[in-house]
Protein backbone atom coordinates (compact mmCIF):
# COMPACT_ATOMS: atom_id res chain seq x y z
CA UNK A 1 0.00 0.00 0.00
CA UNK A 2 2.84 1.89 0.85
CA UNK A 3 4.46 1.51 -2.62
CA UNK A 4 1.15 2.11 -4.43
CA UNK A 5 0.42 5.76 -2.49
CA UNK A 6 4.07 7.18 -2.99
CA UNK A 7 5.20 5.79 -6.71
CA UNK A 8 3.10 7.39 -9.25
CA UNK A 9 4.20 5.32 -11.71
CA UNK A 10 2.51 2.58 -10.07
CA UNK A 11 -0.63 3.42 -11.20
CA UNK A 12 -2.61 0.81 -8.83
CA UNK A 13 -4.84 4.20 -7.56
CA UNK A 14 -4.22 6.42 -10.10
CA UNK A 15 -3.05 5.82 -13.82
CA UNK A 16 -0.73 8.78 -14.77
CA UNK A 17 1.17 9.17 -17.86
CA UNK A 18 5.21 8.59 -17.03
CA UNK A 19 6.92 8.23 -19.66
CA UNK A 20 6.46 8.12 -23.62
CA UNK A 21 7.00 4.46 -24.96
CA UNK A 22 9.13 5.09 -27.97
CA UNK A 23 12.48 5.00 -29.25
CA UNK A 24 12.65 8.70 -30.57
CA UNK A 25 15.39 11.10 -28.92
CA UNK A 26 12.33 13.45 -27.16
CA UNK A 27 11.75 14.14 -23.83
CA UNK A 28 9.55 16.76 -22.07
CA UNK A 29 10.68 19.19 -19.22
CA UNK A 30 8.08 19.26 -16.23
CA UNK A 31 7.84 22.08 -13.71
CA UNK A 32 6.64 21.78 -9.96
CA UNK A 33 5.49 24.73 -7.39
CA UNK A 34 5.36 27.65 -9.36
CA UNK A 35 5.31 30.26 -10.30
CA UNK A 36 7.88 31.64 -8.31
CA UNK A 37 8.52 35.66 -8.24
CA UNK A 38 12.62 35.57 -8.19
CA UNK A 39 13.02 31.99 -10.11
CA UNK A 40 10.44 31.18 -12.49
CA UNK A 41 11.33 34.27 -14.85
CA UNK A 42 14.91 33.20 -14.87
CA UNK A 43 13.68 29.70 -16.02
CA UNK A 44 11.74 31.06 -18.65
CA UNK A 45 14.51 33.58 -19.99
CA UNK A 46 16.61 30.49 -20.22
CA UNK A 47 14.11 27.85 -22.10
CA UNK A 48 13.31 31.61 -24.54
CA UNK A 49 16.87 31.36 -24.75
CA UNK A 50 17.05 27.83 -26.39
CA UNK A 51 13.82 27.90 -27.92
CA UNK A 52 12.40 24.87 -25.35
CA UNK A 53 8.74 24.81 -24.70
CA UNK A 54 7.83 23.29 -21.23
CA UNK A 55 4.78 22.25 -18.91
CA UNK A 56 4.16 24.03 -15.78
CA UNK A 57 2.41 22.74 -12.94
CA UNK A 58 1.30 25.42 -11.15
CA UNK A 59 -0.13 26.20 -7.65
CA UNK A 60 -3.46 28.25 -7.54
CA UNK A 61 -2.42 30.25 -4.78
CA UNK A 62 0.73 31.25 -5.90
CA UNK A 63 -0.71 31.70 -9.18
CA UNK A 64 -3.28 34.04 -8.26
CA UNK A 65 -0.64 36.40 -6.93
CA UNK A 66 1.87 35.94 -9.80
CA UNK A 67 -1.22 36.57 -12.65
CA UNK A 68 1.70 38.13 -14.79
CA UNK A 69 3.94 35.60 -14.68
CA UNK A 70 1.43 33.03 -15.53
CA UNK A 71 0.16 35.61 -18.44
CA UNK A 72 3.94 34.86 -19.60
CA UNK A 73 3.71 31.31 -19.53
CA UNK A 74 1.26 31.16 -22.29
CA UNK A 75 2.67 34.08 -24.04
CA UNK A 76 5.80 32.39 -24.76
CA UNK A 77 4.27 28.84 -25.72
CA UNK A 78 4.49 26.79 -22.33
CA UNK A 79 1.92 24.34 -20.96
CA UNK A 80 -0.16 24.82 -17.76
CA UNK A 81 -1.29 21.91 -15.60
CA UNK A 82 -2.46 21.54 -12.09
CA UNK A 83 -0.57 21.45 -9.03
CA UNK A 84 -3.84 21.92 -6.26
CA UNK A 85 -4.51 25.28 -5.09
CA UNK A 86 -2.25 25.86 -1.83
CA UNK A 87 -0.21 22.35 -2.07
CA UNK A 88 -0.52 21.90 1.54
CA UNK A 89 1.73 19.12 3.22
CA UNK A 90 -1.60 17.19 4.64
CA UNK A 91 -3.17 16.70 1.07
CA UNK A 92 -2.54 13.26 0.76
CA UNK A 93 -4.39 12.84 4.12
CA UNK A 94 -7.23 15.23 2.85
CA UNK A 95 -11.24 14.09 2.54
CA UNK A 96 -12.15 13.60 -0.68
CA UNK A 97 -13.92 17.03 -0.05
CA UNK A 98 -10.98 18.82 0.61
CA UNK A 99 -9.32 17.47 -2.15
CA UNK A 100 -11.87 18.50 -4.72
CA UNK A 101 -12.11 21.84 -3.57
CA UNK A 102 -8.21 21.98 -3.74
CA UNK A 103 -8.31 21.01 -7.34
CA UNK A 104 -11.24 22.85 -8.53
CA UNK A 105 -10.03 26.04 -7.09
CA UNK A 106 -6.85 25.46 -9.03
CA UNK A 107 -8.46 25.03 -12.09
CA UNK A 108 -10.53 28.05 -11.89
CA UNK A 109 -7.60 30.48 -11.08
CA UNK A 110 -5.60 29.31 -13.86
CA UNK A 111 -8.67 29.71 -15.76
CA UNK A 112 -9.79 32.78 -14.75
CA UNK A 113 -6.50 34.25 -15.36
CA UNK A 114 -5.61 32.27 -18.79
CA UNK A 115 -8.76 31.94 -20.27
CA UNK A 116 -8.50 28.10 -20.16
CA UNK A 117 -9.10 25.41 -17.57
CA UNK A 118 -6.08 23.49 -17.32
CA UNK A 119 -6.32 19.63 -18.94
CA UNK A 120 -3.17 17.88 -16.63
CA UNK A 121 -2.68 17.13 -13.15
CA UNK A 122 0.20 16.15 -10.78
CA UNK A 123 -0.69 15.24 -7.35
CA UNK A 124 1.69 16.94 -4.86
CA UNK A 125 4.43 14.88 -3.81
CA UNK A 126 3.79 12.56 -6.43
CA UNK A 127 1.25 10.33 -3.67
CA UNK A 128 -2.11 9.07 -4.58
CA UNK A 129 -4.51 6.66 -2.97
CA UNK A 130 -8.05 5.68 -3.75
CA UNK A 131 -9.50 9.27 -2.90
CA UNK A 132 -7.03 11.85 -4.86
CA UNK A 133 -8.14 9.19 -7.69
CA UNK A 134 -11.74 9.49 -7.61
CA UNK A 135 -11.66 12.95 -7.64
CA UNK A 136 -9.40 13.27 -10.42
CA UNK A 137 -10.98 10.95 -12.83
CA UNK A 138 -14.03 12.87 -11.88
CA UNK A 139 -12.49 16.20 -12.68
CA UNK A 140 -11.76 15.14 -16.53
CA UNK A 141 -7.69 15.94 -15.45
CA UNK A 142 -4.79 13.64 -16.86
CA UNK A 143 -2.38 12.51 -14.85
CA UNK A 144 0.99 13.29 -14.96
CA UNK A 145 4.49 12.00 -13.11
CA UNK A 146 7.36 11.68 -14.37
CA UNK A 147 10.13 9.10 -15.48
CA UNK A 148 13.19 10.95 -14.07
CA UNK A 149 13.47 12.48 -10.83
CA UNK A 150 16.04 15.56 -10.47
CA UNK A 151 16.47 15.69 -6.42
CA UNK A 152 16.79 19.38 -7.04
CA UNK A 153 15.13 20.13 -3.98
CA UNK A 154 17.91 18.79 -1.77
CA UNK A 155 19.37 21.71 -0.78
CA UNK A 156 22.83 19.57 -0.18
CA UNK A 157 23.07 18.73 -3.65
CA UNK A 158 25.22 20.86 -5.97
CA UNK A 159 23.77 21.87 -9.27
CA UNK A 160 26.37 19.72 -10.63
CA UNK A 161 24.99 16.76 -9.20
CA UNK A 162 21.75 17.38 -10.07
CA UNK A 163 22.66 17.73 -13.42
CA UNK A 164 24.94 14.35 -13.77
CA UNK A 165 21.97 12.48 -12.27
CA UNK A 166 19.67 13.75 -14.65
CA UNK A 167 21.71 13.30 -17.64
CA UNK A 168 23.07 9.33 -16.33
CA UNK A 169 19.14 8.65 -16.59
CA UNK A 170 18.29 10.20 -19.98
CA UNK A 171 16.06 8.01 -22.29
CA UNK A 172 13.38 8.34 -25.42
CA UNK A 173 10.23 9.85 -24.09
CA UNK A 174 11.58 10.80 -21.03
CA UNK A 175 9.86 12.83 -18.41
CA UNK A 176 11.90 14.89 -16.23
CA UNK A 177 10.77 16.59 -12.96
CA UNK A 178 12.32 19.84 -11.98
CA UNK A 179 11.25 22.87 -9.92
CA UNK A 180 11.39 26.53 -10.80
CA UNK A 181 10.56 27.74 -7.20
CA UNK A 182 14.46 26.54 -6.21
CA UNK A 183 17.64 28.57 -6.11
CA UNK A 184 19.62 28.35 -9.15
CA UNK A 185 16.97 26.90 -11.48
CA UNK A 186 18.02 28.87 -13.90
CA UNK A 187 21.57 27.92 -13.53
CA UNK A 188 20.73 24.04 -13.50
CA UNK A 189 19.06 24.51 -16.55
CA UNK A 190 21.99 26.14 -18.39
CA UNK A 191 23.98 23.02 -17.57
CA UNK A 192 21.82 20.86 -18.23
CA UNK A 193 19.69 22.05 -21.72
CA UNK A 194 22.99 21.61 -24.04
CA UNK A 195 24.18 18.45 -22.97
CA UNK A 196 20.89 17.13 -23.44
CA UNK A 197 20.97 18.74 -27.14
CA UNK A 198 24.64 17.26 -27.59
CA UNK A 199 23.02 14.19 -27.15
CA UNK A 200 21.05 14.18 -29.73
CA UNK A 201 17.44 14.82 -27.56
CA UNK A 202 14.47 17.31 -28.77
CA UNK A 203 12.17 18.90 -26.45
CA UNK A 204 8.52 19.00 -26.36
CA UNK A 205 5.72 19.34 -24.68
CA UNK A 206 3.77 16.81 -22.33
CA UNK A 207 1.13 17.03 -24.47
CA UNK A 208 2.79 16.27 -27.39
CA UNK A 209 3.95 13.04 -26.08
CA UNK A 210 0.64 12.53 -24.69
CA UNK A 211 -1.19 12.90 -28.06
CA UNK A 212 1.38 10.16 -29.92
CA UNK A 213 1.26 8.15 -27.35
Amino acid sequence: MVWASADIGSGVYLKSFCRKQTTEKVLALTFDDGPDEIMTPKVLDVLKQYNIKATFFLVGDKAVRRPQIVERLIAEGHAIGNHTYSHKGIFPLSSEKAVETELRNCSDAIAEISGVPPKLFRPPFGVTNPVIGRVVRRSGLRSVGWSIRSLDTLSKRSRESVCSGIIRRLHPGAVILLHDRCNDADTLLRMLIPVIIEKGYRFTLIDNLILND
